[in-house]
């Protein structure tokens, strides 16, 4: 008998959607490779086609927008509360995206798949329609990687999985989803999350870092263009003793700009900045606080290697609600959009860690070893399996 055969959708718009789909996979892959066939597949990237390249470009540099201008989403979530989200949706891609969508269907019907999962309301959206044509003749499953339930996914999945209660709630209060049809599991952590187990000590001596130096990690997701560079800037006229590491990710720009500045700091200033890495939670553990944008994954990366967060931008109500997860529910981060009042609380914490040791002992109500990525790959495997 042939195995049943699981498609692991992954399109990227903001890097979330990528590391919780590969967490999915990995983890398919280590408990149930024996019996199911596990696919990934990069729908737009790995495509030939010009305009579905081109379509990812654009919810690429839409999210890069977004994060440069909090009006940006907040204007295209207004449009939602209007209009409605599956309207405005359904509308989108009927007519603007009407080629992309098309193409994908066709895509993903090639493939004659058992399941396909998602953690996009996009390429969700295709797949229920794709199903609703009689196009796909699979169960359509979606991931959603964000702490809420925005108006663009779409209800009609045969499975929405969420990582938190009140997400849960949206989706069946907010959304009209089926209960029957929503599950909940915990948080996502991804192999390299998982893996990472050393002390703070022993991975700032594996990097190279100053051992005794307060360090700051600042991160903004995958493109660098919310407030890291004012952040970063910020520190480095600092007259305390600090390690500053700006994760740079996709920025090359930026990462070159710094990488020339490390030269020419003040005495007191250990400047390292990093490129795009496949290691960031290991440089994470290094941090004493670790400053971000409010992104999901990454907030929730540093949290369960137990590293306190100063949290600076959100990016309207999807980005919001993870800052609120964190600072008023899990109690281990702060905000601060301020890049002058966040770089005198880190001198003070310079100083005196008490708070910052109040908000790390409130990282472990967070365990990693809980990880949504496998409770996701049983709920898949016993969905094919039952028969």
């Amino acid at each position: 008998m042939r195995k049943k055969k699981v498609v692991v959708q992954f399109m990227e718009a903001g890097h979330g959607h990528i590391v919780t789909a590969e967490a999915i996979a990995e983890c398919l892959e280590s408990k149930y490779g024996d019996k199911l066939e596990i696919v990934r597949d990069y729908v737009f990237r790995d495509s030939h086609d010009k305009e579905l390249q081109k379509y990812e470009k654009f919810t690429i540099n839409d999210v890069k927008k977004s994060h440069a201008n909090k009006m940006h989403l907040g204007f295209q979530l207004l449009c939602v509360k209007v209009f409605g989200g599956q309207f405005s949706l359904g509308f989108t891609y009927s007519t603007v995206f009407k080629k992309v969508r098309d193409k994908v269907i066709k895509h993903m019907a090639k493939q004659h798949a058992d399941l396909f999962i998602s953690t996009h309301f996009m390429t969700l959206h295709t797949g229920v329609t794709g199903k609703a044509d009689g196009k796909i003749d699979a169960d359509i499953v979606a991931y959603n990687p964000d702490h809420n339930t925005h108006g663009w996914w779409d209800p009609g999945a045969d499975l929405f999985i969420t990582n938190n209660p009140e997400a849960t709630r949206e989706a069946i209060e907010d959304r009209d989803m089926d209960p029957n049809k929503v599950k909940t599991v915990n948080f996502m952590a991804r192999k390299v999350v998982l893996d990472a187990n050393e002390t703070k000590e022993f991975y700032r001596e594996k990097h190279g870092l100053p051992k005794d130096k307060f360090t700051v990690v600042l991160a903004d997701g995958a493109y660098a263009e919310a407030k890291l560079a004012e952040y970063t800037n910020a520190l480095l006229s600092s007259d305390k003793e600090l390690t500053i590491i700006p994760i740079c990710g996709k920025n090359t720009r930026l990462y070159k700009r710094y990488k020339k500045k490390a030269a020419k700091v003040a005495d007191n200033i250990t400047l390292i900045p990093l490129p795009f890495i496949d290691y960031a939670p290991e440089i994470y553990k290094c941090a004493d606080v670790f400053v971000t944008k409010s992104g999901p994954n990454a907030v929730t990366d540093a949290v369960f290697m137990h590293t306190p967060c100063l949290l600076n931008f959100y990016s309207a109500e999807i980005e919001k609600k993870t800052c609120d997860l964190f600072t008023q529910h899990y109690k281990c981060a702060i905000y601060e959009p301020s890049a002058r009042k966040a770089v005198k609380l880190i001198e003070k914490w310079t100083e005196d860690k008490t708070e910052l040791e109040a908000l790390e002992k409130s990282t472990y109500a967070l365990d990693k070893t809980k990880n949504g990525a496998e409770e996701v790959a049983d709920i898949i495997a016993e969905r094919l399996l039952k028969e």
